[in-house]
């Protein structure tokens, strides 16, 4: 009994050294939709909390910020708030939407409306940028203009945010 009590105890140990403490944070910018949060930038971040937690990070979330621009930031109280809450890692991730009829519809989750995702990793310590990248939708197949395109795309960048996290 002992024998398993401090194989699990070594097993949690060795399992929280390898975790990260991730903050998300989601930018909207969506010139055509400015006072609302867009269903699909909720289901970006969720999705990308997700596949984070599934692979054995702690990670925690930020309101989503919605921007007329990227100039307009907060990213200072994203750090801030990162750091209040004890993570190391802030990953800020905008959602730049096309300006269209159809993405004026905050309710629309369609990959069509989404232009690109860019991501910067930041050190919640320092505020240093470590990496970052982006991804860019091109070409909507019609079978993929649905919630699970825009899933499947938010797993795809959720991938490639923690291969540049990767040895931090």
């Amino acid at each position: 009994m002992k024998k398993g009590i401090a194989a699990l105890i070594a097993a949690l140990a060795l399992t929280s050294v390898h975790a990260k403490n991730i903050s998300i944070q989601i930018v909207q910018n969506n010139p055509a939709a400015q006072d609302a949060v867009c269903a699909s930038s909720w289901l970006i971040e969720q999705t990308i909390l997700d596949y984070f937690f599934g692979t054995g990070h702690i990670v925690t979330n930020s309101p989503v910020h919605v921007s007329a621009s990227s100039a307009d930031d907060g990213l200072k109280t994203a750090l801030s708030e990162s750091a209040e809450g004890g993570m190391d890692y802030l990953v800020r991730i905008e959602v730049d939407y096309k300006a269209s009829a159809q993405s004026s519809n905050p309710d629309a989750i369609l990959l069509e409306n989404i232009d690109r995702v860019t991501w910067k990793n930041y050190a919640v310590k320092t505020g240093l940028q470590l990496s970052d990248g982006s991804e860019v939708i091109g070409r909507v197949n019609r079978q993929d203009n649905n919630e699970n395109g825009v899933s499947s795309f938010a797993n795809l960048v959720a991938v490639k945010i923690n291969a540049s996290l990767n040895g931090r």
